[in-house]
């Protein structure tokens, strides 16, 4: 017999009777049902703390007047966005299973605005102006599903204040922060993303090494447009991506 095969049996019939119904309905279930899928993925921002550190770092220094969020999952990063700024967040995901999780658990915050959406089609019709000082947190690739170029031109095209946070990034000289890669052309990095040669923008990663960061221990790039590169060069808990580091041992 194999160890926990009948546990799986089970949890495969569960997923087959549960795609039978509407996915939303299925949200609102699980959200009453299985309270530990609220700790998706280790909390906010990863259960990071360092990174936490740099979102309200980035927050003070920069003064964002609104957040945009692609990838809201089951609302972890957008609880505590929500919970910790006394801003409008904007946040999208496809899917209807988490987004039910997501809105029942923040239906008391009146400050967030939940669209089910492509990130990609979500960023077109975002209803804030060119001016805005924007903070964006990129988090809807998974598997197959890339936006992140479409994305990045999208920001780049329509707004000229903001800072942009990517989730799963690869961390040059660091690899104790994973990354994502989803093949020859998709791993998320400045190999296939050559963000530190943009003009637009200016690419930073974070100063503190993986070691001393708590959670999952994801990487990230932050990129700033030129108007907020003053206040984002301002902050200790960042590198410019054109200073190299030495891989830890």
């Amino acid at each position: 017999m194999i160890p926990g095969g009948g546990d799986k049996c089970v949890s495969s019939w569960k997923s087959r009777i549960a795609s039978l119904f509407p996915q939303g309905w299925v949200g609102a279930i699980e959200y009453h049902l299985n309270p530990k899928r609220l700790d998706g993925f280790g909390g906010a921002f990863n259960g990071q703390c360092f990174r936490q550190l740099i979102f309200w770092d980035l927050a003070r220094s920069c003064r964002f007047e609104a957040i945009v969020e692609t990838g809201t999952y089951v609302g972890c990063t957008t609880l505590f966005l929500a919970s910790n700024c006394d801003l409008p967040v904007y946040s999208a995901e496809i899917s209807a299973r988490w987004l039910a999780i997501a809105k029942r658990r923040l239906a008391a915050y009146s400050n967030v605005k939940f669209t089910k959406a492509d990130s990609v089609e979500f960023l077109s019709s975002l209803p804030l102006s060119q001016e805005t000082r924007i903070f964006f947190y990129l988090d809807a690739h998974w598997l197959n599903h890339l936006p992140l170029r479409e994305e990045i031109e999208l920001i780049f095209s329509r707004f000229s204040t903001f800072v942009v946070m990517i989730d799963d990034f690869r961390v040059p000289g660091d690899d104790g922060y994973t990354y994502d890669d989803y093949g020859p052309g998709k791993q998320l990095g400045l190999r296939d993303f050559p963000l530190q040669t943009d003009p637009r923008v200016t690419a930073y990663f974070p100063r503190r090494p993986s070691s001393e960061e708590s959670g999952r221990r994801r990487g990230c790039v932050i990129l700033s447009s030129a108007s907020m590169k003053a206040a984002v060069d301002s902050l200790e808990c960042l590198r410019p991506a054109s200073i190299e580091v030495a891989s830890p041992r």
